[in-house]
């Protein structure tokens, strides 16, 4: 059975409100007093917490798990909670997913405009991209290269092939080149194609 300050803490991170000055002040926050029990109980839960400077140690480790991903690309986010704890101390270690999704909504952070998928829908995509590429599609994809646009295979995080084609921005349009992503595969090639053809 659980307590009040159990319950008070379940409350606090199915709400998001995880980011705290001290552990103290959740305590007291609760309407329990600090002590050896409280502590106890808080101490099963404080790696789903920020106290103090740990939540500006997360965000700087954030930002540059984020800032390795090209433009508009897509992130598991299971594995962007193993990535981003390489940059962290075995103390403040990101303990689940919640945090990756609320910076991905942030554009101070998400500055790359990145998507973020959990792990099953990457694996079910995964098996597109796991692919050997051959000498004759390698030259069907350099053949695609047009003016201002930009097609060629790239090798994503997980090692696999993907096709990258970087179209360029409109006159009228204040936005970076667009950058897509595609398996490489021939139905891929026959819509990049018609995307440069529409182009």
């Amino acid at each position: 059975m659980t307590n009040k300050l159990e319950q008070f803490l379940e409350k606090q991170i199915n709400h998001g409100n995880i980011n705290w000055e001290s552990k103290s002040k959740l305590i007291r926050a609760s309407g329990e007093k600090i002590s050896g029990h409280t502590n106890k109980i808080l101490k099963k839960f404080e790696n789903k917490f920020n106290f103090g400077l740990s939540i500006d140690q997360k965000n700087e480790a954030i930002k540059k798990y984020f800032n390795k991903f090209s433009k508009n690309s897509f992130i598991s986010v299971t594995a962007a909670v193993k990535g981003i704890n390489e940059y962290l101390p075995k103390n403040n270690k990101i303990g689940g997913t919640s945090i990756i999704y609320n910076r991905l909504k942030d554009s101070n952070f998400n500055t790359n405009n990145l998507k973020g998928q959990p792990l099953d829908n990457q694996v079910s995509k995964t098996k597109l991209y796991q692919v050997s590429i051959s000498k004759e599609f390698k030259e069907k994809v350099n053949k695609l290269n047009s003016e201002g646009f930009y097609v060629y295979i790239e090798d994503t995080q997980a090692g696999n092939k993907t096709i990258r084609l970087e179209i360029p921005k409109l006159k009228e349009s204040k936005s970076e080149r667009l950058v897509e992503y595609f398996p490489p595969n021939e139905a891929s090639l026959k819509e990049i194609k018609k995307l440069i053809n529409e182009g």
